[in-house]
């Protein structure tokens, strides 16, 4: 599946408590996109949630975490997630009433889901492909 049919968008934090979407991947600061399993199981986007993946200068205190990803490529077309060895938790944050404080590690860089039904995938976007739904 194509990043593309995500619906994906650019991120730029604004403060503490707010980003934008923003459509220039030089400076953006994450990346959000509709979550590819959940838009595989309901055949589209209604009832797809977001999911979001925030580069590594990103503080903390930005939800969600810890997780973070360097963004490499030059649009949503060849965009490619990496990380390091940091594992993501999807906890009380999440406000789907099936979240069950899921904790795993994105494989390759992949964002996981953060809903419980989403919540055995570890997935790539690499070169703009999400893979692993």
């Amino acid at each position: 599946m194509r990043l593309t049919t995500l619906e994906p968008t650019f991120l730029k934090i604004l403060d503490e408590k707010s980003f934008r979407q923003h459509d220039d991947l030089a400076q953006a600061d994450g990346v959000m996109f509709l979550c590819p399993k959940c838009f595989t199981h309901n055949g589209g986007p209604v009832g797809t949630h977001q999911v979001i993946c925030w580069a590594p200068h990103v503080p903390q205190t930005h939800f969600p975490r810890p997780g973070r990803w360097s963004l490499h490529g030059t649009g949503y077309n060849d965009l490619t997630l990496r990380a390091g060895s940091s594992s993501v938790l999807l906890g009380s944050w999440c406000r789907h009433p099936d979240c069950k404080n899921w904790h795993g590690w994105p494989e390759g860089g992949g964002p996981p889901c953060a809903e419980a039904r989403c919540a055995g995938w570890h997935g790539f976007v690499n070169n703009g492909e999400v893979t692993g739904v």
